[in-house]
């Protein structure tokens, strides 16, 4: 970690504590809280809140004071600190917000679909993961039923590592710009019930692992335990794939506009099989639409869709951000993921 990261590190954990006070403010005087029962509600010593009290001119009690302006108070400055973190984050990430893995496609989705490679059955597939440097996130609902679904756009890889004939491995993968999900999908990506790890910082189930990139700016001490969790759980064991992702960052003719959305459909509902495990894409791209091992089909069909995931009024500033996207993840990201991965490429 840079010197400047480090004061940026403390800089955001000093307002992170500000606003843990804050918000136990706002529990003081909206409840009426004694000191004693704020101290065991936050954990925020007598002491501490008297002192910040004082410091920032906050009444030891209401009284004839006026609540809504105390509280309206400690909200502008709670959102002022939100504003400052955010930009203390960004101007160390970029455009990078976190790390999107999906440790096996065909396991959340709930098929057992196999394929075809090259004309050939698939016999085993090994590894079927998706990666995601997401954008945006948004809902909506499938015409036909009103069945809601959830779309993230980003850019990504779908990679798959399996084996056609007896002992020949093969590895493949295509680009995405998004993934769609019926609602009720992605919340069970999203249970924590099963989580290897749930914390603050990452989230971590059967289903998806997600990590976002301001961990760097997280306590040394956090950053050691959740590192080896992450090495641990979802790089090494996947390296090959990050390693895809990395090379992809760095090619000038990835991700382009000229071929389109690539979006990597579990479909729209649960009661009606429509697009449910393909590839949708805009156009007929060469050597991209071939069949890959995993996905049921890979069609220009996108359009069909494009007016449900409203994405035909994005498409130019869409572009635009991946591209942005792309620049800071091979200038910036990248090198937080080697460093969490020992041995990927340079």
């Amino acid at each position: 970690m840079s010197q400047r990261e480090k004061e940026i590190e403390e800089e955001i954990s000093h307002l992170e504590g500000e606003k843990r006070i804050l918000e136990g403010m706002k529990a003081y005087y909206e409840q009426n809280l004694s000191y004693s029962d704020l101290e065991e509600m936050t954990g925020i010593s007598i002491r501490e809140f008297k002192r910040f009290q004082a410091d920032h001119d906050y009444p030891y009690r209401v009284g004839l004071y006026n609540k809504q302006s105390i509280l309206d108070k400690a909200n502008q400055r709670i959102a002022e600190i939100d504003k400052k973190i955010h930009q203390l984050r960004e101007s160390v990430l970029g455009s990078l917000d976190q790390v999107l893995f999906i440790p096996s496609w065909r396991r959340l989705i709930g098929s057992n679909f196999n394929g075809f490679y090259l004309n050939q059955p698939v016999r085993r597939i090994f590894q079927d993961n998706v990666v995601l440097l997401p954008d945006l996130a948004l809902s909506g609902f499938e015409e036909t039923t009103g069945e809601p679904f959830f779309l993230i756009t980003g850019f990504g890889i779908y990679w798959v590592k399996f084996e056609v004939g007896v002992g020949s491995i093969v590895t493949d993968f295509r680009e995405i710009t998004g993934i769609v999900l019926p609602l009720d999908l992605y919340e069970k990506a999203q249970d924590e019930t099963g989580s290897v790890l749930g914390s603050e910082k990452i989230r971590m189930t059967e289903y998806l692992t997600s990590i976002p990139f301001s961990l760097i700016l997280a306590k040394k001490t956090t950053q050691m335990y959740l590192r080896g969790v992450l090495a641990r759980n979802v790089f090494l064991p996947n390296k090959e794939c990050f390693d895809q992702l990395l090379t992809c960052s760095k090619d000038p003719n990835s991700f382009n506009r000229e071929e389109g959305l690539k979006i990597l459909s579990g479909g729209l509902s649960t009661q009606i099989q429509l697009y449910t495990n393909e590839l949708l894409i805009e156009k007929d791209i060469s050597g991209y639409s071939n069949l890959i091992a995993g996905i049921k089909n890979v069609q220009p069909k996108l359009y069909k869709i494009l007016a449900d995931l409203q994405l035909e009024s994005m498409r130019e500033g869409f572009f635009d951000k991946i591209q942005k996207m792309k620049k800071d993840f091979r200038e910036i990201g990248r090198d937080y993921l080697l460093d969490w991965m020992p041995g990927h490429v340079t």
